[in-house]
C-alpha cells in the first residue's frame, strides 16, 4: 500500500522546540538512508492518522514530499505516548533500489486446522518477523496455511517459502501449532 504525505523540513535546536509542535498537533520525525544523516522532518498529526489507520496489520510504504523531493521509505520506529496514545516521533527509513533494509513483517494465518474438529486447540506463537531484503522483494504480509495442521502438529519458519528474503530467524522456531486437550481425571 502507497501513502502520501506531506511533510516540511524542520529546525529545532531544544528539546522545547519539538514540545511545542507536538501541542500545535504536529508530529516531528527523521528519514534515515543509510550512510548518510538523517533528515529531519514535520508532518501533520491529522493528515498522518488519516493515513496510517488505513494500513494497519501490513506493510505500507510512505511516499513523503518534502519541497518537491519525494522519498519512498517505511517506518522504521514510532513513538508513542502512553497516556494520550497520539504519535510523538516517527523514524522512516528510506528505501533506497540495490540495498537490502530490515524490517519487521506480519504473518497473515489463514484456514482451519483439521486438529481443531479432533478436539485440538490452535496456538499462534509469532505474529511477525524480522526480515531482510531488497526494497523489489519486500512483501506486504507473509501467508501461511494453517489447514493441514493435525493435533501435535507445528508450522517452523523453515516451511516458509521465501525468496530472496533473509531472517536470522531459527529455522526450526515454531510459528503456530494445535495441541492436544488436556484430560483431567
Amino acid at each position: 500500500m502507497n501513502i502520501k504525505i506531506e511533510a516540511k523540513k524542520r529546525e529545532t535546536k531544544m528539546k522545547s522546540d519539538l514540545t511545542t509542535m507536538r501541542n500545535a498537533q504536529i508530529i516531528p520525525a527523521i528519514i534515515y538512508k543509510a550512510g548518510e544523516e538523517g533528515l529531519e522532518i514535520s508532518i501533520v498529526e491529522a493528515d498522518f492518522t488519516k493515513e496510517y489507520k488505513k494500513s494497519i496489520g501490513e506493510i505500507s510504504y510512505f511516499l513523503i514530499n518534502v519541497d518537491g523531493k519525494e522519498y519512498k521509505t517505511i517506518i522504521k520506529e514510532k513513538q508513542i505516548h502512553p497516556v494520550s496514545r497520539r504519535v510523538q516521533h516517527i523514524d522512516f527509513l528510506e528505501l533506497v533500489p540495490g540495498n537490502k533494509s530490515s524490517l519487521k513483517v506480519p504473518l497473515k494465518y489463514s484456514g482451519e486446522p483439521v486438529g481443531l474438529k479432533e478436539g485440538g486447540k490452535l496456538e499462534i506463537l509469532i505474529r511477525e518477523i524480522t526480515i531482510k531484503c531488497l526494497p523489489k522483494d519486500i512483501p506486504e504480509e507473509i501467508k501461511i496455511d494453517l489447514t493441514p495442521l493435525a493435533v501435535g502438529q507445528s508450522i517452523y519458519f523453515k516451511d516458509l517459502e521465501m525468496k530472496n528474503i533473509y531472517s536470522s530467524l531459527p529455522g526450526n522456531t515454531a510459528l503456530a501449532q494445535v495441541k492436544g486437550a488436556k484430560i483431567v481425571l
